[in-house]
């Protein structure tokens, strides 16, 4: 745009100079030229000045190599026409490194293998979410550039995951320490980040991939510790049936000593000598008291 500006201009004032040399018509012409070429210069000069850096994007100015300390928000701006801008991105990131081919920035497989404190390798899928500093914009497109994910991001992730495994057992990593080891990557990344002018906002541990064999004995014990809880339950659940069955019976016993101490042989006599009325009382019977021997019972026939 500045070369259009430059050619239009000078167009300009060669039409100036050279319409005072000539005749009419030529002359007339010129001047046309001479109006035109500088108006249309003057427009095509401006615009090249004006630059206007998008939202969640901000400006680096370079200039013949330099670049200036002070970076360009989101917005118009009039700057030097020989300039040119840079944009960068100011808005979170994420940056995946999986196992899975299509869900990190890299395809294939992508996870971070480390070696735990057991001699081990474990396979990690990881995710983080940073932001560049805006006001450092300047200071990274110098010693960093604009590409900060392939010479920093990705070279500190993989640093900070091997030397927080390595304190680590393949066990604790995938169980107990796994929130232990996350805020110490966390930590470490923050400062690397730091110094860089990145910010980390946020580091998730997605996956831990163990060796067939480590997984296949934390299943193992996982499913021993279940069964052995399933037992204590079973365990408990018949020791309070047996303690029901102890004070039932106790209840019982108890009941029956009330009464065997409430009976006297005339309340048992009583008893028997009103149970066989009623039972004569209905027709069915004669009974015929016999002392305390056995009664005689007799019984009609049915008609």
């Amino acid at each position: 745009m500045i070369l259009v500006a430059v050619l239009l201009l000078v167009a300009g004032v060669l039409a100036w100079r050279w319409k005072t040399r000539v005749g009419f018509p030529l002359s007339a012409r010129l001047a046309i030229l001479q109006w035109v070429g500088l108006g249309l210069g003057l427009i095509a000069l401006l615009a090249s000045m004006a630059v206007v850096v998008p939202p969640g994007q901000a400006g680096v100015q370079v200039l013949f190599g330099r670049v200036y300390a002070q970076p360009l928000p989101a917005g118009l701006h009039f700057i030097n026409p020989f300039s040119q801008v840079v944009e960068m991105e100011v808005r979170t990131r994420n940056y995946t490194m999986s196992t899975v081919g299509d869900e990190g920035q890299k395809r294939g497989d992508d996870s971070i293998a480390v070696i735990s404190s057991d001699g081990l390798t474990v396979k990690l899928d990881a995710t983080i979410f940073y932001s560049l500093q805006q006001a450092r914009l300047p200071e990274i497109y110098s010693t960093i550039g604009p590409d900060v994910e392939d010479r920093i991001v990705r070279s500190e992730i993989r640093a900070s995951l091997r030397d927080a495994a390595a304190a680590l057992s393949a066990t604790e990593l995938y169980t107990s320490k796994r929130q232990t080891f996350v805020d110490q990557v966390s930590k470490a990344l923050k400062a690397a980040f730091e110094a860089r002018g990145i910010t980390l906002e946020q580091m998730l541990l997605r996956n831990v991939i163990l060796p067939d064999q480590i997984t296949k004995a934390i299943n193992d014990k996982i499913s021993a510790d279940q069964d052995a809880q399933k037992m204590a339950f079973v365990l408990q659940k018949e020791k309070q049936e047996a303690e029901r069955k102890r004070i039932e019976a106790e209840g019982q016993a108890r009941a029956q000593q009330i009464v065997s101490q409430s009976l006297t042989p005339q309340i048992i006599e009583y008893q028997r000598i009103q149970a066989l009325r009623d039972i004569g009382a209905k027709g069915n019977l004669i009974i015929t008291p016999m002392g305390g021997a056995t009664p005689m019972i007799q019984v009609p026939a049915k008609k």
